[in-house]
C-alpha cells in the first residue's frame, strides 16, 4: 500500500494527502508493497529497477547506492514477533529530485516516530527525511534491545528462586540470537552511515552531517550495550551450568553414601543366610545383637562421612 505525506515546516505534523504533488516535496511511504506498486513507483519517479527490486530480498543488508541521479539507502527495520524473536526486513529509502520514497515488503516506519526526531524535518528537504527515518529505525533497535535487557534481568532474578529448566536455557538461546541479530544489523548500519558520511554526491549539508554523526554515535552506543548484554547472558549461563554440575555432584555423593549404608547390613544378613555353622547361630539374642550392631555401624559411617564432607 502506498501512502503520501507532506510536511511543509518543522513545526507541523505530517499530513496525509490523497495523491503525490506534481512539484514534489512529498514522502511516498510504501508498506507491504506488491510488485505492481513497485513498478508504479519505478515508472513515476524513473528509478533504477534492479536497485528498487532488491527491497524484496529478505537478506538485504544496509547499504548506500547511487544510480540515475538518485540516492538509494537500504536499512533494516526491526520488530518483535509473538514468540519473542527479533525479525528485520529491508527498508529502501530513495531520494530523487524533491521526492522521498520508502518501500518495504512488511510494515513500514510510522510518520509519528519520524517526527520525534530533533531534526528540522520537512518534505521539502528530503535529506532531513532520510535522517529522520534513520534516527527512528535506530530508536526502534534501542527499544528492542531494552526489551531484551529487561528479559535478561527478569530471567536472572527468577532463576535465583526457581530450579533451572530446559526452557530457561532455550530462552537464553533466543535472547542471545536476538542480540546477535541486532548487532549484525547495527554493524551494517554503521558501515552504511560512514559511507553516507563521505557525501560524495553532496546530498547532505553541514547540519545534516552533524545529525548523521549523532546517529552514528547512537549506533555505537547500542553496539556497546549489546556487547554488555551478551556478556551478562554468558555469565549467567556459566554460573548456572556450574551450579547444575555442583548439584549433580552432591547428589551423586549422597547416592553413593546411601548405597554404602544399605549394603553394610547385607554383609551380615547374607552371612547368616549361608548353610554353614556360624557363631551364635543358636543364641536367642543373636538377631537383636546383629541388628543393633548394624544400626550402630550405619550411624557411625553416616557421621564419619558427614564429618569428612563427603556429602
Amino acid at each position: 500500500m502506498l501512502a503520501y505525506y507532506a510536511k511543509r515546516s518543522p513545526g507541523e505534523e505530517f499530513e496525509r494527502i490523497n495523491a503525490p504533488l506534481e512539484q514534489g516535496g512529498v514522502w511516498v511511504a510504501g508498506a507491504n508493497v506488491s510488485d505492481g506498486e513497485i513498478d508504479q513507483v519505478i515508472t513515476r519517479y524513473s528509478l533504477d529497477t534492479n536497485v528498487v527490486y532488491d527491497v524484496r530480498d529478505h537478506g538485504e543488508l544496509p547499504r548506500v547506492e547511487y544510480s540515475d541521479e538518485a540516492t538509494y539507502v537500504f536499512l533494516r527495520l526491526p520488530r518483535l514477533s509473538k514468540t519473542g524473536h527479533v525479525l528485520t526486513l529491508p527498508l529502501l529509502c530513495a531520494l530523487k529530485d524533491k521526492s522521498f520514497l520508502t518501500l518495504t515488503i512488511g510494515d513500514s516506519i510510522q510518520p509519528e516516530s519520524v517526527a520525534l526526531s530533533t531534526l528540522p524535518i520537512t518534505t521539502e528537504h528530503t535529506e532531513t527525511l532520510l535522517l529522520g527515518v534513520m534516527a527512528a529505525i535506530v530508536a526502534s533497535f534501542e527499544d528492542v534491545i531494552a526489551h531484551t535487557a529487561r528479559s535478561i534481568t527478569d530471567t536472572s532474578n527468577r532463576l535465583r528462586t526457581h530450579d533451572i529448566t530446559n526452557r530457561d536455557f532455550i530462552h537464553f538461546v533466543t535472547v542471545e540470537a536476538n542480540l546477535n541479530h541486532c548487532q549484525m544489523n547495527l554493524d551494517s548500519t554503521l558501515a552504511m552511515a560512514k559511507r553516507l558520511r563521505e557525501n560524495t554526491h553532496e546530498i547532505l549539508n553541514e547540519q545534516s552531517l552533524e545529525a548523521l554523526d549523532d546517529i552514528s554515535l547512537h549506533v555505537q552506543q547500542l553496539l556497546v550495550s549489546i556487547k554488555s548484554h551478551l556478556g551478562s547472558v554468558e555469565s549467567i549461563r556459566n554460573a548456572y551450568s556450574t551450579i547444575a554440575n555442583n548439584t549433580l555432584n552432591q547428589r551423586m555423593k549422597t547416592l553413593t553414601v546411601f548405597t554404602v549404608l544399605i549394603t553394610l547390613p547385607n554383609v551380615f544378613y547374607g552371612m547368616y543366610g549361608m548353610n554353614v555353622v556360624l557363631p551364635f547361630a543358636n543364641a536367642s539374642w543373636a538377631y537383636a545383637a546383629i541388628v543393633g550392631f548394624t544400626l550402630v555401624l550405619i550411624v557411625s559411617v553416616f557421621f564419619i562421612a558427614k564429618k569428612l564432607h563427603i556429602f
